[in-house]
């Protein structure tokens, strides 16, 4: 059972907050362009079946151009301009990381976490000017046919499809990139560090950054991986999220001994004193809370648990459909070297593993495969 004075009980059931609110987000955003999209192609196929009959005929001529033009009107036509929509979202998951980083170090909300980030704002430019530059694309290609059968349309028509899941990627990446830009606002405040959370089925690349503490205006480095060679989007990396759709976070960090949580704060006792010999009960409560957070901080050291956690995943071959099994066999591969075969051998991090653990990947090594890649539910 997790203790209650370990962190990461409320930063997961932040993270699960958080990633509700960005599906809500998505949805929000992609959601007309799908239906957009659903209604063409069912107008499509009754078109097709008026004028053609089965969508294996070769249709050509005057009939197939007019159905063409037609259709690529209506690719055109299709609105995305969600830039503003996609902003007001990303300003609303600033404000949730801001507020769950306040409760993560222990202080009151904060009352101005800022405007969204201009590289955000930039993004979000990119992202759906591609998704436009897909729908003229797609509609270009469909101009070209002279004949074609149902399936050649819809191949061609395909491409302009792919505005939808550059909007959702575009969507899911500004949304990430405010929540740890709100997080980290929480930090300064705090006068907290950082310490990376990745999920227990993340990348090979984001597992290695899990447990990393840096300065809230810092860098981590983006070499760090368990792979062969991290991919590397940025040259800089601030934090979270490091690649499209990443749903990593951070957390205010106030250190794991005594000393220097309490150094990085002020002397509560005392703050407690002072609002309650003014009459301030705000104060005094908001004081108390931010003495309890340094305590469970000192009491509990969670970029060591987050780097042990992730060398499990990697041991137990966690991970999501979107990454081959190969690159975390590979992974697995070589961290169990540098574990070595010793009975009391440690983890880079410092952790001794268990002989149960190593032995089930040795097995899923000789066999090349995990016997699951899931993470247990029950058990985050």
């Amino acid at each position: 059972m997790t203790s209650p004075r370990d962190p990461r009980e409320l930063i997961r059931r932040h993270d699960q907050q958080a990633q509700a609110a960005e599906d809500d987000a998505v949805a929000a955003v992609v959601g007309p362009v799908e239906r957009a999209f659903t209604a063409l192609w069912r107008w499509l196929l009754a078109r097709w079946a008026r004028l053609f009959g089965k969508p294996a005929t070769q249709a050509a001529g005057q009939p197939l151009r007019d159905l063409l033009d037609d259709l690529t009107a209506r690719i055109v036509g299709i609105g995305l301009g969600p830039v503003d929509a996609l902003l007001v979202h990303a300003q609303r998951a600033r404000l949730m990381g801001a507020d769950q980083g306040a409760r993560e170090a222990g202080i009151p909300p904060l009352g101005d976490p800022g405007e969204v980030d201009q590289a955000t704002r930039d993004a979000i430019e990119r992202g759906v000017q591609w998704a436009q530059q897909k729908l003229a694309t797609g509609a270009d290609e469909l101009a070209r046919l002279d004949t074609a059968d149902l399936d050649e349309v819809l191949r061609h028509a395909t491409v302009a499809r792919q505005a939808k899941a550059i909007l959702e990627r575009t969507a899911r990446t500004a949304w990430n990139s405010e929540l740890n830009a709100g997080i980290r606002a929480a930090a300064k405040a705090s006068g907290a560090r950082l310490v990376w959370v990745a999920e227990r089925d993340a990348c090979v690349d984001c597992l290695a950054q899990s447990g990393q503490v840096i300065d809230w205006d810092g860098q981590f480095n983006p070499a760090r991986t368990f792979g062969k060679k991290a991919r590397v989007f940025h040259g800089v990396l601030h934090g979270p999220p490091r690649h499209p759709n990443c749903r990593c976070r951070v957390s205010p960090w106030l250190g794991h001994d005594a000393a220097g949580a309490l150094s990085v704060t002020h002397d509560w006792a005392e703050a407690i004193r002072e609002a309650e010999a003014k009459g301030d009960t705000v104060a005094a409560d908001a004081a108390r809370r931010a003495a309890a957070a340094a305590a469970d901080s000192a009491s509990f050291d969670l970029p060591a648990a987050l780097r042990r956690e992730a060398e499990r995943s990697i041991l137990n071959g966690y991970a999501l459909p979107s990454e081959s099994e190969r690159v975390r066999v590979q992974a697995a591969d070589r961290l169990l070297a540098r574990i070595g075969a010793g009975k009391n051998s440690r983890s880079p991090s410092g952790w001794q593993v268990p002989a149960s653990v190593k032995k089930r990947a040795e097995r899923a090594l000789k066999a090349g495969t995990f016997a699951t890649r899931s993470v247990p539910t029950g058990r985050k």
